[in-house]
């Protein structure tokens, strides 16, 4: 993991956060309900174009049900 690319940080935090919802089988829209952040903004989180903020990183992780470093830690696709 090349931690110098902040886009790289951002998709692994998305594609956990996509994981995560769709094993819980929450929509985009109760994710978003269950964070106080919109629809258009958890999409975007999922597709790694966003920024968070440590309490949206929090947010989320507490509505995911894991800790907010999960939510960085890259997944071993072998």
């Amino acid at each position: 993991m090349d931690w110098s690319d902040p886009s790289a940080a951002r998709g692994i935090l998305g594609a956990n956060v996509r994981r995560l919802r769709k094993a819980q089988r929450l929509s985009q829209e109760r994710l978003a309900e269950l964070t106080d952040l919109d629809q258009p903004h958890i999409s975007e989180i999922e597709a790694g174009l966003v920024n968070l903020t440590l309490d949206n990183v929090q947010a989320l992780a507490v509505a995911l049900g894991v800790e907010p470093s999960d939510l960085l830690k890259p997944i071993n696709r072998r």
